[in-house]
């Protein structure tokens, strides 16, 4: 089910020709979370002209098929085995189209498949089911041409509609006059209905200018986890970021200088327009996704069995298999960890996800050294390649894995992100690495310890309880591990012999 490595046989590149890019993505598979193998993208801006003159212009048409020749060339050196190539806004409303795809044919040997704009929004929104399952509320896929619109709830894709008030073509089309365009849009959004409908919900973001936003608003703001997928914060605080950055000329931006000057160019009017959908639909928050068409594309193309899965625990299966050692362990210890938890949580099903999770990574920093192991750890849960989990998920296995190799919670490596919980939370974590950190020293990271021994929560106590058989193997080490899990919990330590473990063991 979870395959470790991928084979270049397997390899999948979808091509993305938009109004603004053209990119390239090699996935290593049709899986439920590949692998990125290589991403790049050109800034051709093919949509730049079409606002005025209806076609494509011919620098960027040169620039887009220089582009698709590297593009198959690279394709054929990492010898992947098929090649989608998609075509949306740009391509798809030029009156030059077909003479853009002849020539792509005749000088690139590929063929481009244009796609309509509402099954652009229905694979957009694909991309964002396939990291975010439970997402609901409007996918917006902002492109250079076109805002592609969704309707997402409970893993399905209701409504689509695709607008074409992407930034190059309102740019062509009233200049910098925001007046002009926040009617425009205005007069868009109320002609449709089902935006009201998800009023309190998410508007999931998609597309590199949207993006941009958020990254930006991140370097303002010092975010203690510098990660676009699942970054997300209010609607008052990104209205209150756009109408700023609205106002302002593309080189007084702060922070833009790292982009592109296409891409700063088109920042105020995608702040614009960002703004006007959040106040369209009434949005609780927005939420960045990494994941758009692209994904969505694999995401439709993978076994129907495979959907369902959770992304998360996808990678972190692989992970394990990967790079730990007692990887088909991780089932037993996280019942072993159940009897800490009897109390209450706020969202029981993504408590059990992240500690399922915790056990599943509690190894992967063995190979480190023993200095930096924590550290290690910690990096690799903050900055790993993960969707469908929060800011706060990370800080929180981060937080656990930090505790389970034993390491003060108020370190550099991990104290940073400590705001993004709770201190409830941030007890409840560093419990269930420190439960680890006791089963680790007790079970040596075999199986017969842990199936032979249990926790055990009383008003005032923790126990442990073992065979008396175990009693070389459960001394004071042992007793000092139980010690420190008891001290986050309030409780002391004590190490029981129940007869009925006795008689199991025997």
């Amino acid at each position: 089910m979870f395959e470790a490595a991928a084979r270049v046989d397997d390899y999948v590149a979808v091509i993305d020709i938009g109004s603004n890019s053209v990119r390239l993505v090699v996935f290593s598979g049709l899986k439920r979370v590949p692998d990125t193998i290589f991403n790049e993208k050109v800034m051709c801006g093919l949509g730049a002209e079409i606002g005025v003159t209806g076609k494509m212009g011919k620098e960027a048409m040169d620039s887009a098929v220089s582009t698709l020749k590297r593009f198959r060339a690279l394709c054929e050196q990492m010898q992947v085995s098929r090649i989608e190539v998609l075509a949306t806004a740009a391509v798809r409303d030029a009156k030059n189209r077909k003479a853009f795809i002849n020539r792509v044919r005749r000088e690139c040997g590929i063929e481009i498949v244009t796609i309509n704009g509402e099954e652009e929004g229905r694979l957009a929104a694909h991309g964002v089911i396939s990291a975010e399952p439970h997402a609901s509320g409007i996918m917006g896929d902002l492109g250079g041409g076109s805002l592609e619109l969704a309707r997402i709830e409970n893993g399905e894709v209701h409504e689509t509609i695709s607008l074409p008030i992407g930034p190059l073509r309102l740019q062509s089309m009233y200049g910098d006059n925001r007046r002009k365009i926040k009617k425009h849009l205005r007069d868009l959004f109320d002609e449709i209905p089902w935006l009201q409908q998800s009023s309190g919900q998410n508007l999931y973001m998609v597309g590199g200018a949207w993006r941009n936003i958020a990254k930006l608003m991140m370097r303002e703001k010092s975010n203690p986890l510098p990660i676009l997928q699942g970054y997300r914060n209010s609607r008052s605080e990104f209205t209150n970021y756009c109408k700023r950055i609205s106002r302002l000329l593309p080189d007084d931006i702060p922070f833009a200088s790292s982009l592109t000057s296409r891409r700063r160019a088109v920042m105020p009017t995608a702040a614009l327009i960002l703004l006007e959908v959040l106040a369209a639909m009434k949005a609780k928050s927005a939420v960045v996704s990494t994941y758009g068409i692209r994904e969505g594309l694999i995401f439709d193309k993978i076994d129907d069995r495979d959907r369902p899965m959770d992304p998360f625990l996808f990678t972190c299966h692989v992970l394990a298999a990967e790079r730990c050692r007692f990887a088909e362990h991780s089932e037993l210890l996280y019942e072993w960890t159940r009897p800490l938890f009897w109390h209450k949580v706020p969202d029981p099903a993504l408590r059990e996800k992240l500690h399922h999770a915790i056990c599943l990574l509690s190894d992967i920093a063995w190979r480190g050294h023993p200095d930096f192991r924590a550290e290690k750890a910690v990096e690799s849960v903050l900055h790993g390649h993960f969707v469908g989990v929060s800011h706060r998920d990370r800080a929180y296995l981060a937080v656990a894995m930090n505790q389970a190799y034993g390491a003060s919670v108020d370190l550099g490596h991990v104290a940073h992100i400590l705001p993004l919980l709770k201190i409830n939370e941030i007890l409840e974590a560093r419990m269930m690495g420190a439960a680890l950190r006791l089963a680790q020293r007790l079970s040596g990271g075999t199986a017969a310890p842990l199936e032979n021994s249990r926790l055990r929560v009383s008003k005032t106590k923790i126990y442990l309880g073992v065979p008396k058989a175990y009693r070389d193997i459960a001394n004071e080490v042992v007793l000092k591990r139980l010690t420190q899990l008891g001290q986050l919990m309030g409780r002391r330590a004590a190490i029981e012999y129940p007869k009925d473990l006795q008689a199991a063991a025997e």
